[in-house]
């Protein structure tokens, strides 16, 4: 069996440049140019009023990582993980959101980062996570056979704009994301323990992969199954039983709560309530939580359905479907989150070559229109901007629709592919089946 990263000569399976054409070596220059400057902590940047976040924190970086940070303080100081009130806790960072992860992050790696001053901290995780997506473009780009195809994967994920606020908070869901890209990875083998320990690492760092349950009771692994429970029971069950509360204020964050505007969330369901609003000002919020609860449970019956109907799952297509699905029903989807797309377009794009996941990507990929909205950044001075609907109410549904609407075409494609997939035969225009023939699955294994 042919490993893919094994193609070629050594040298230019470790550094693809040198067999590149002059085009593709531009391409890949200037998605590195342009990636820097979405790294680089100016004291002002240049992308700050491009996005809601950054303009509302006024270019305050790290409030993400300082949650950690404070979380690993806490545990420090023999106080709850999730305890963010000043008054009760001694606040060591400059401003930082609530911690809201297991607390296993946070008594390992938070309770690690106290051992430099928060700043210092901040920009060692900022780097590494800097390190992690330059791996991951590195490694789509070996695992091409042809190092010009490579090389658009890799300047896919060095031109992902939502990836400058997951860089500017010192967010996690890079991390994810990565863990999410070797799972995809280790469909193109017969799945073995990397497909296993990704997923179950995953699930202790952010709890959205929960979302692949049915997957893997499809693909009926048991053991797996059986060691990610272990393993959350394990790392948090102790923690949960010693601090009394904290279990209930971690499972808090999966209430929705009443949905009301809000000019950060950019995910489906705002999207919905956005549509909703504009079609029916005064609708009062019980049908709004009404129509979104059916929303989410009609999504979550469709996926359900989709994923144990064929006579042979896919696990590469169900694990992108599924990484989808997060972006339909979860309530509060910021910018930053749809990092997590990355590995979905990538491999996507790889295995199917269609114009229409790179269109959808690039959809996802650039800015929204916020600078148009609000180019002084008043959102970070004049706070009811931020709870009140965009006039006329046709630029809000717009303004919420840029990511939110090709991602809901997004999970229609695949949820389409889905469908097509167990057919015997199927064949459209500029992409590949999803039926692989067996050998040519084989040398892709």
């Amino acid at each position: 069996m042919n490993d893919p990263l094994m193609n070629g000569s050594g040298a230019k399976r470790i550094w693809p440049w040198t067999g590149l054409p002059v085009r593709s070596r531009a391409l890949l220059l200037l998605a590195l140019i342009f990636h820097l400057t979405l790294v680089i902590p100016w004291p002002m940047s240049l992308w700050t009023y491009f996005t809601f976040d950054s303009a509302a924190t006024r270019g305050q970086r790290g409030w993400d990582f300082y949650a950690l940070y404070q979380a690993g303080h806490n545990a420090l100081a023999g106080v709850s993980v999730y305890e963010s009130d000043g008054s009760k806790i001694e606040v060591v960072v400059p401003p930082f959101t609530a911690y809201r992860y297991l607390p296993i992050p946070a008594y390992t790696l938070g309770v690690l980062s106290n051992a430099l001053s928060a700043p210092l901290a901040f920009g060692l995780w900022a780097g590494l996570v800097e390190l992690v997506l330059l791996g991951c473009a590195h490694f789509c780009w070996r695992l091409e056979k042809d190092p010009v195809r490579g090389a658009g994967l890799a300047a896919m994920w060095l031109c992902f704009t939502p990836y400058y606020l997951e860089s500017y908070f010192g967010q996690f869901s890079l991390v994810q994301a990565a863990l999410i890209l070797v799972m995809m990875v280790a469909t193109l083998r017969p799945l073995g323990w990397r497909y296993d320990l990704a997923w179950i690492a995953s699930l202790l760092w952010k709890q959205n992969t929960g979302l692949f349950v049915p997957l893997y009771l499809r693909q009926r692994r048991w053991r797996a199954l059986v060691f990610a429970v272990a393993a959350i029971l394990l790392t948090s069950g102790p923690y949960f039983a010693l601090y009394p509360g904290t279990l209930r204020a971690f499972l808090a964050n999966f209430e929705s709560g009443p949905p009301n505007p809000q000019l950060g969330n950019l995910g489906v369901r705002q999207l919905l309530y956005s549509l909703v609003s504009a079609l029916a000002p005064a609708l009062p919020a019980a049908p709004h939580a009404l129509l979104q609860q059916a929303w989410v449970v009609g999504i979550l019956a469709l996926a359900l359905w989709l994923t144990w109907r064929g006579r042979q799952p896919d696990a590469l297509l169900l694990l992108c479907f599924w990484t989808t699905t997060y972006f339909l029903v979860y309530h509060h989807i910021w910018e930053h989150h749809y990092v997590l797309l990355l590995p979905v377009f990538v491999l996507l794009h790889r295995r199917t070559r269609s114009r229409a996941v790179l269109i959808l990507y690039v959809l996802v990929a650039i800015w929204t229109p916020y600078i148009l909205i609000d180019p002084r950044g008043m959102a970070g001075y004049h706070m009811p901007i931020r709870w009140t609907p965009l006039e006329p109410r046709i630029l809000d549904v717009g303004y919420h629709a840029c990511k939110a609407l090709p991602t809901l075409l997004l999970w229609g494609y695949l949820a389409r592919s889905l469908l097509l997939s167990d057919l015997p035969s199927v064949s459209n225009a500029g992409e590949q089946s999803w039926q692989k023939r067996p050998q040519a699955a084989a040398e892709d294994a």
